[in-house]
C-alpha cells in the first residue's frame, strides 16, 4: 500500500476507543494501547485509585509513574504524526483551517518550515516576513507522494509547557522517554543521557535482531510442520494398507464360507434330485393302477347294464375277482407314496457366536519400553465423546533428573479400550518443564489408560488413568436474524463447511446464497430470485468441494455450480423424469470419490453425477424411497434420510438396501419428519428432527446415543432444524429454518 493510500484510510485508526472521537493529546500505556490524557484522568477519577491504573482495552492494571501523573506516560509519536498528516487528506472533503486566521478553505499551502497550514489570503503576509524567506511551502493540489512522506518525518517537539517550539533531541536512560535539550537541564540534570538518533539506532538493531530471531524460530517450526506432514501422509498410507490387509482377509473368509455355502447347496440339490425322481416313479405306477382300474369299472358297469339277473348270477370269473378285491386293503404303492421326505437346515451356531465373540484378527502397534523414565498425568484428565480431550502429562527422566526436550520424539496412545487407538502427536506446551498437552479422540465413554514413549521407549510410571465423560452440547454462537439486508437470513435451509471453516447458508426465503466467518462474519453473497444462470428458486442443499460451491436450485430443477466467490460456473438436470434430470432436488453431499450425490424428491430417487455433471447412477427404484431429502456416504454406506417414512436407511454402495431405524415418533430415536444429517468427528450420525425441534445423534448401526435441543427462540433451542455441517474444530453448525438463524454448538 502507498503512502497516500495509507493516509486516506487512518482516519478510522486516530479514534480513541475510550471517548470515540479523534485523540488529543495520545498517551500510551506499557500495554501498547493508547487513549486520550482525558479519558485516562477521567478512568483515574472514577476508580479513587491514583499510583495504578486499569487498561480499558485489556484490563491490565499498571503503576504511575511520576507521583500519579498520567502525563508521565509517553506520548503516542506515531498517532500525533498522523493527526498533524490527517488535514492535509481530508482537504478535498471537508476542507482545512489556515493556521493563522482559521479560515476553512480546500485551497491551501503547506510549509514544510513552519509545519503549519496557509490559507490563500494569508499566505502573502507570510511571504512577507522576512525570517520566512527561506521557508518551503507547496500547495496541497501539488503533492507528491514523497511531500506525504515528508510530514511523516518531520521533527518532533516537546510535549512539556513552554517548550513546544524545542525539537526532541535527547533519550533519557533513567526516565526511558525523549526530551529536548532544555528538559536535560531542568527536569532531568543528573541523568544518563544519550542523543536520540543513538538511542534510536541502537534500539532498531535490537529489534531487527529480535526479528532475525522470530524468523529462525518461524522457519525451525516450518520446518517442524512439514515433518508433521510427512507423518499425516505415512500414517494414512499405512492405515490404507492395513485396511487393505483386512479386506483381503474378510474377503478369504467370505471366500471360504461361500465355498462351504455351495457344498451344502450341490447336497441339497442331490437329495432333491434323488427324491423327486422316486416319487415320479411311485406317481407312474399308481397311474398304471388307476388305468386298470378305471377299465374295470367300465367293463363291470356295462354287465350291469346289459345282462339280466339270471346272467348275472351265471358262473363269471370277472366279476368274482371285483367283488373279492373289494375288501382288500390299499396296494403297496399307494402306501408308499404316502410317506414324505423332509429336508431342514441347522445352523453351526458355535460358528456364529465365535465370530460375534472373537476378533477376525488384531490392529497393534508396536512399543518398546525402559526403566529409566516416568510419567506422571496432571491437569485435565476428563475427556469429551466425539472430541478432543485433552490431556497434560509431565515427563521427566529419572536417571539424568532432566526433562525431555523438544528435538525429543513423545507418543502417546489410549490402551486398554477394546484394543488400542492410534497414537496421536503431542503439542509441546512449555518444553522447560517437559510438560506436554495431548489430544484424544474419544468414541466411548468410561475409564481408559494414557500411555507415553520418549524416542520409542516406553515412559516408566504410565499409564495413566483418564475418565472419559459423555459430552455435552453448549450453544455458544448465533448469528442471523430475519431481514433480506446482507448477513440476515430468511428460512435458512442448508450449511455446509470448507476447509477455511467459511459457513455457506442457503436462504429459501431470500433466494440467495450467503458466505460467513466461523465468528458470524458476513464475508459475501451470490444469487437472487430468477432462472437465468446464477438466480435461484428456493435453493436447498449445498456443499463445498475443490473451491467450488454446489447449490441445489430446487424449483428450478437443477444444482449449479459457483466458485468459491460466488462466480457461475456450470449447471445440470432440468425438469424431467429422464435420467439426467431432476425433479424438486433437496439435499445434496460429495462422495469420496468427488462426485455429487442429489436426492431428488419428486422422482424420490437418488442420483449421483460425476464433478462436471454427468449423470453416473441411480440409487433405488420405483418405491425404495417416500420422500428422500439427503444421502451421505460414509465409509462404504450410502446412508439416506427419508422425510416421508420418518426413517434413515442404510444402503451399501451398490444401491443395496440393508437396514434402517426409526418411525414417526416423538420418544429417542423416533422422529418427526426427519431433516438432513452429517457425521461428526466421533463418527457418529447426527440427524435432524425438524418438526420435533431437535437434532438426534446415532452409532452408524442405529444405536441412539444422544439428543440436543428444544422447541423456541433461546441459544440452544430451536425451530425446524434443517442441516447440520462440522467445523474444523468439531464444533456443529445447524441451521434454525423458523427462526431465521444459524447456531454453533460446541
Amino acid at each position: 500500500m502507498d503512502i497516500k493510500t495509507f493516509l486516506d484510510n487512518t482516519q478510522e485508526h486516530l479514534c480513541c476507543t475510550e471517548c470515540m472521537t479523534r485523540f488529543t493529546n495520545p498517551k500510551q500505556l506499557p500495554c501498547l494501547h493508547s487513549f486520550c490524557l482525558h479519558c485516562l484522568q477521567r478512568i483515574q477519577q472514577t476508580s479513587g485509585i491514583r499510583d495504578t491504573i486499569s487498561c480499558p482495552e485489556c484490563g491490565r492494571n499498571f503503576e504511575i509513574p511520576g507521583n500519579g501523573d498520567l502525563n508521565a506516560f509517553p506520548t503516542n509519536v506515531r498517532i500525533n504524526s498522523l493527526l498533524d498528516a490527517l488535514p492535509v487528506t481530508e482537504c478535498n472533503t471537508s476542507g482545512i483551517k489556515c493556521g493563522n486566521c482559521e479560515k476553512t478553505s480546500r485551497e491551501s499551502v503547506y510549509c514544510f518550515s513552519c509545519c503549519s497550514l496557509w490559507c490563500d489570503d494569508c499566505l502573502p503576509l507570510h511571504n512577507r516576513i522576512k525570517i520566512f524567506e527561506e521557508h518551503f511551502a507547496l500547495a496541497l493540489k501539488d503533492f507528491r507522494v514523497e511531500d506525504f512522506e515528508n510530514i511523516l518525518k518531520q521533527p518532533k517537539f516537546c510535549g512539556k509547557e513552554g517548550h513546544e517550539k524545542r525539537e526532541l533531541e535527547f533519550f533519557c536512560q533513567v526516565c526511558k522517554i525523549t526530551i529536548c535539550s532544555v528538559c536535560t537541564f531542568l527536569d532531568h540534570e543528573g541523568h544518563a543521557k544519550i542523543l536520540l538518533e543513538n538511542a534510536a539506532k541502537e534500539r532498531k538493531s535490537r529489534i531487527t535482531a529480535a526479528i532475525e530471531s522470530k524468523k529462525r524460530r518461524a522457519l525451525k517450526k516450518m520446518t517442524r510442520i512439514a515433518t508433521i506432514d510427512e507423518n499425516f501422509i505415512s500414517i494414512q498410507e499405512q492405515a490404507v494398507k492395513v485396511k487393505s490387509n483386512v479386506q483381503q482377509f474378510v474377503a478369504r473368509l467370505m471366500t471360504a464360507i461361500e465355498a462351504k455355502q455351495n457344498e451344502i447347496f450341490d447336497a441339497v440339490e442331490n437329495k432333491v434330485k434323488e427324491s423327486l425322481a422316486l416319487l415320479t416313479e411311485q406317481k407312474h405306477a399308481i397311474e398304471e393302477e388307476v388305468k386298470t382300474h378305471e377299465t374295470a369299472i367300465d367293463k363291470t358297469e356295462l354287465i350291469l347294464k346289459r345282462n339280466t339277473s339270471a346272467q348275472i348270477m351265471e358262473p363269471n370269473e370277472f366279476l368274482d375277482k371285483i367283488i373279492q378285491e373289494e375288501g382288500e386293503e390299499e396296494d403297496s404303492a399307494v402306501r408308499d407314496g404316502e410317506s414324505l421326505t423332509t429336508f431342514f437346515f441347522e445352523g453351526n451356531e458355535g460358528l456364529v457366536h465365535d465370530i460375534n465373540i472373537k476378533e477376525i484378527g488384531c490392529f497393534f502397534v508396536t512399543k518398546t519400553s525402559s526403566k529409566d523414565s516416568s510419567a506422571k498425568g496432571n491437569g485435565i484428565s476428563e475427556g469429551t465423546v466425539g472430541l478432543e480431550a485433552e490431556f497434560v502429562v509431565t515427563t521427566r527422566n529419572t536417571q539424568k533428573e532432566q526433562c525431555y526436550q523438544e528435538r525429543d520424539r513423545v507418543t502417546f496412545e489410549i490402551i486398554n479400550r477394546e484394543g488400542r487407538d492410534s497414537a496421536i502427536k503431542p503439542q509441546i506446551q512449555d518444553k522447560k518443564d517437559g510438560t506436554y498437552k495431548f489430544s484424544y479422540f474419544a468414541k466411548e465413554t468410561g475409564t481408559c489408560q494414557a500411555s507415553v514413549e520418549v524416542n520409542g521407549e516406553h515412559v516408566h510410571g504410565s499409564p495413566f488413568e483418564v475418565q472419559i465423560k459423555r459430552r455435552e452440547f453448549r450453544p455458544v454462537l448465533s448469528f442471523g436474524q430475519q431481514g433480506s439486508d446482507a448477513g440476515t437470513l430468511c428460512y435458512p435451509w442448508g450449511v455446509a463447511v470448507n476447509d477455511k471453516d467459511e459457513i455457506a447458508v442457503s436462504e429459501v426465503g431470500n433466494h440467495r446464497v450467503q458466505i460467513f466467518a466461523s465468528n458470524g462474519t458476513h464475508l459475501r453473497s451470490f444469487g437472487k430470485k430468477g432462472n437465468q444462470q446464477g438466480e435461484f428458486d428456493s435453493p436447498a442443499g449445498i456443499a463445498f468441494h475443490n473451491d467450488k460451491i454446489i447449490v441445489a436450485d430446487c424449483c428450478n430443477n437443477r444444482v449449479q455450480l459457483f466458485s468459491n466467490q460466488g462466480h457461475y460456473l456450470n449447471q445440470f438436470g432440468g425438469r424431467g423424469s429422464r435420467d439426467h434430470q431432476l425433479q424438486f432436488p433437496r439435499g445434496l453431499s460429495i462422495d469420496s470419490d468427488g462426485n455429487i450425490i442429489v436426492a431428488d424428491s419428486g422422482s424420490k430417487l437418488i442420483k449421483i453425477f460425476s464433478p462436471d455433471g454427468r449423470f453416473l447412477s441411480t440409487i433405488g427404484t420405483k418405491g425404495s424411497f417416500i420422500n428422500p431429502v439427503h444421502c451421505i456416504q460414509h465409509d462404504n454406506y450410502l446412508i439416506v434420510s427419508d422425510r416421508g417414512d420418518h426413517s434413515i436407511r442404510v444402503l451399501n454402495r451398490e444401491g443395496e438396501f440393508l437396514y434402517k431405524f426409526g418411525k414417526q415418533g416423538k420418544r429417542d430415536g423416533e422422529f418427526d419428519l426427519s431433516g438432513c444429517l452429517s457425521v461428526d468427528r466421533a463418527g457418529h450420525l447426527l440427524v435432524c428432527d425438524s418438526s420435533n425441534h431437535r437434532v438426534q445423534v446415532f452409532k452408524l448401526s442405529g444405536e441412539f446415543v444422544e439428543k440436543f435441543g428444544t422447541r423456541g427462540t433461546g441459544a440452544g433451542e430451536f425451530k425446524v432444524p434443517v442441516s447440520t455441517a462440522v467445523l474444523s474444530v468439531g464444533k456443529l453448525v445447524v441451521s434454525d429454518y423458523g427462526n431465521h438463524r444459524v447456531q454453533i454448538i460446541s
